[in-house]
Formats: structure tokens, C-alpha cells, sequence
């Protein structure tokens, strides 16, 4: 009973930290490098779709929310929902890739999280995008 008590208080801790991190700033400055409209595109061999440019692996990864994965990718609540539920699923693989805590964890971070997969902190071609979401960050 202790353990089934324990998870549920890291997993509520890690929402917790993670909606914190993930800021209506932060989304908007991924919203503005992806540079995402109400379309789809093929990038690096997957096909994206929306404000965030959402695969349809990282829609099903989030939990499948809304009517459907285009219809969802276009809807700001449901698209900005569907990148806080990747993110707290993979938000302390993050931090551990990267040797953090998870409260250290940056909207860069997460940035990468979305460009590189679950995996993505510990990817170096992530760290370019990384950079540019932690400026937009401190100009907004």
C-alpha cells in the first residue's frame, strides 16, 4: 500500500511541476519556432499537423484527447492539452537524461522532449531548438 501511495504522490508531484513549467509563454514560444498553422506537413520523414506541429505518434503518446488527431491539432485547448500530457509523461525521463530534478526542467527542455521523442533530452541535435525556447522565454 505504501508503494501504490508513493507513485501517486511523484506522479501528482510531476504534474504538478510540469503544468508550472509549461506556462501559456511556453507554449506560445514552441507555437511560435514551429511556426504551426491549421495545415499538415511532412517534416523529417513524419507528418505533423498544427499549431505545434503534433505527430500522429505523439498525439496517440498524449492520450489521444479530442474528436480526432487533425481536429485536435488545429484547437488551441486540445492541442496545448495534448503537449501538458506529453510532457508530464515524459518529463522525468527528461530530467534524468539531463541530471536534473524535474522542477529544473526548462520550457527548452520540453522543447526537446518534442523534437527528439521521449528520448529527445538526451539528444544533441535537440539543443539548437532548446536554445532559441529559453531566449523567446526571457524576452516574454
Amino acid at each position: 500500500m505504501i508503494k501504490i501511495y508513493s507513485v501517486f504522490i511523484l506522479c501528482l508531484a510531476v504534474g504538478l511541476v510540469t503544468s508550472q513549467v509549461l506556462t501559456d509563454d511556453c507554449l506560445s514560444c514552441i507555437r511560435q519556432h514551429k511556426l504551426g498553422g491549421n495545415d499538415c506537413r511532412w517534416n523529417w520523414g513524419n507528418r505533423s499537423c498544427g499549431k505545434y506541429h503534433i505527430s500522429f505518434d505523439f498525439w496517440n503518446a498524449c492520450g489521444r484527447p479530442g474528436y480526432g488527431y487533425q481536429e485536435c491539432t488545429v484547437e488551441d485547448h486540445c492541442a496545448g492539452e495534448c503537449m501538458r500530457a506529453y510532457f508530464t509523461r515524459y518529463g522525468v525521463r527528461c530530467a534524468k537524461a539531463l541530471n536534473k530534478d524535474t522542477i529544473d526542467l526548462t520550457c527548452g527542455d520540453y522543447m526537446r522532449l518534442h523534437d527528439g521523442g521521449p528520448d529527445g533530452c538526451g539528444k544533441s541535435e535537440t539543443q539548437n531548438a532548446a536554445t532559441k525556447i529559453n531566449v523567446c522565454m526571457l524576452m516574454s
